[in-house]
C-alpha cells in the first residue's frame, strides 16, 4: 500500500500545486488549465477509489494530496486536516521547542538545522544535520512539521532516537525543558583580532551586540570577525538592527510578498564600528543571521567566510480554509540588498571553505581539546592572524 499511495499522492500532489499555481499566479489561461487539472485529478482519484487493492477513503486521500501540495511548495509550509485542528489550536509554535531544537522535516524525518548553545539539546550532544527518527517511540515519518515541533515542546522528559548523517548507529537522548535564554554572546579576541559570536537573535541580543562593539573599539581593534555560524531563529528586527550597527549606508534588506505589503530597511548613518568585517557562515546559518550577512556582504562592508546559509528567511501566516482545516504558507520572503530573495540561493560566501574532509565538531576525548576549526582559521589567515593565538569555548 504504502508505495501505491506515494505514487498516487504525487501524482495529486504534482496537479495541485499546478492547480494552486494557476489560481494565485492568474495565468492568462486559467480558466483552461484550471478545468483541466481538475478533470486530471478526478481521473486519477475516480481510478484509485474504484481499482486500488484495498479501499481507502476520499478524506484519507484528500488529506494526503492536501498535504502534498505544502510539501513541494517549500518545507516550512504545511497543510492541517480538519480533523487535527483541535489538537492545532493547542499548538505552541515555539522556535527552539522548549529544548533547544531548531527543527524542519527532511527526507520523511525530521531534521535538526541548528541546537540553540548551552540548550538541553546541545548539552545532551544532538548537533546540526542529525536526523530524529523517533520521538518518544513514535516515528517522525508519521508526524507532520508542526507534529514533530509539539512533540519536542514537553513539560515531561521525552527520549529521541537521532541518526548522525554517514552513520548507522543510532543515538537515544533524553530531553527536559529548561531556561536558557537569553543566549549570550560571545566576545573575546584572538591575537590582534575581535570575536565576536552571537548564537540566537532575541529580545536584546543587538543592544548587547553594540555594547559589545563599543569594547572592541575602545580598545583601538580595527579586525573583527562576526561568527553567526549555528544562528537559525530569533527575531528579525533584532538581525536587522545588528547588521546596523556595523552600516552607515544601504538597504538592510526588504520583506516583499504578492499579498501583504513590502518593507524596506535602510541603514543609518550611525556606526559602532568602522574597522573591517568578517561574517563565518554556515549551513546552519538561517532566518534573520542570514539577513545580517547578506547586509554585510550586499552592502560591500565586510566579506562572508565559510559555507553557503541555509536559506530560510521567510515570513509565515496560518490561513483557516472554509474545510475546518487550515495551512501554514510563506507568504513572503527577505531579501538581500540587491533585492534578490534569501531562500532561494542562501548568502553565498565570498570565501568559501571546503568541509569536505574535515569534522572538526567532534573533540579529542582524552584532551578534550577542540579539533581545527576550518572556516575560523582561514577567516583568521584573511586578517593576517593564526588560529594558535586561541578560542575558548567559541564552537
Amino acid at each position: 500500500m504504502t508505495k501505491k499511495k506515494i505514487a498516487f499522492l504525487s501524482i495529486s500532489a504534482s496537479l495541485l500545486v499546478l492547480l494552486l499555481a494557476s489560481a494565485l499566479f492568474g495565468q492568462t489561461n486559467q480558466k483552461t488549465n484550471v478545468y483541466r487539472y481538475l478533470s486530471t485529478f478526478s481521473e486519477v482519484l475516480d481510478l484509485v477509489r474504484g481499482h486500488y487493492v484495498e479501499q481507502v477513503s476520499s478524506e484519507q486521500l484528500m488529506d494526503g494530496a492536501f498535504a502534498g501540495v505544502t510539501d513541494a511548495i517549500d518545507e516550512f509550509s504545511y497543510y492541517v486536516p480538519p480533523g487535527q485542528m483541535g489538537q492545532y489550536k493547542n499548538f505552541v509554535d515555539v522556535e527552539d521547542n522548549g529544548v533547544g531544537l531548531i527543527v524542519t522535516k527532511r527526507f520523511g524525518y525530521a531534521y535538526v538545522i541548528a541546537t540553540v548553545p548551552e540548550s538541553p539539546a546541545a548539552k545532551a550532544g544532538i548537533e546540526a544535520r542529525d536526523f530524529i527518527e523517533l520521538i518518544n517511540g513514535t516515528p517522525t515519518q508519521k508526524m507532520a512539521v508542526w507534529q514533530l515541533r509539539s512533540a519536542l515542546r514537553s513539560n515531561k522528559p521525552i527520549k529521541v532516537q537521532v541518526l548522525r548523517g554517514g552513520q548507522t548507529r543510532r543515538d537515544t537522548f533524553t530531553l527536559e525543558q529548561a531556561s536558557f535564554h537569553p543566549v549570550p554572546l560571545n566576545t573575546q579576541h584572538i591575537g590582534s583580532v575581535a570575536y565576536i559570536r552571537i548564537p540566537y537573535f532575541e529580545k536584546g541580543s543587538a543592544l548587547s551586540f553594540r555594547a559589545a562593539l563599543e569594547e572592541v573599539r575602545k580598545k583601538g581593534t580595527r579586525k573583527l570577525i562576526v561568527d553567526v555560524r549555528g544562528n537559525a531563529a530569533g527575531e528579525v528586527e533584532e538581525a536587522i538592527a545588528a547588521a546596523d550597527e556595523l552600516l552607515t549606508s544601504g538597504l538592510i534588506t526588504s520583506q516583499e510578498g504578492r499579498r501583504i505589503e513590502g518593507k524596506r530597511w535602510q541603514a543609518d548613518r550611525n556606526t559602532s564600528f568602522d574597522g573591517d568585517v568578517q561574517v563565518l557562515t554556515d549551513v546552519s546559518t538561517a532566518a534573520g543571521a542570514e539577513i545580517f550577512a547578506a547586509a554585510i556582504r550586499g552592502n560591500n562592508r565586510g566579506k562572508v567566510v565559510g559555507v553557503t546559509t541555509y536559506g530560510k528567511a521567510i515570513v509565515q501566516r496560518f490561513i483557516p480554509l472554509p474545510s475546518g482545516g487550515g495551512v501554514q504558507m510563506t507568504v513572503a520572503h527577505y531579501t538581500m540588498p540587491d533585492l534578490k530573495p534569501i531562500k532561494e540561493t542562501g548568502v553565498k560566501p565570498d570565501v568559501v571553505v571546503d568541509l569536505s574532509s574535515q569534522s572538526f565538531r567532534e573533540q579529542d576525548k582524552k584532551t578534550d581539546k577542540v579539533k581545527e576549526d576550518p572556516i575560523l582559521t582561514k577567516a583568521l589567515s584573511l586578517f593576517g592572524e593564526t588560529a594558535s593565538a586561541g578560542l575558548k569555548k567559541a564552537a
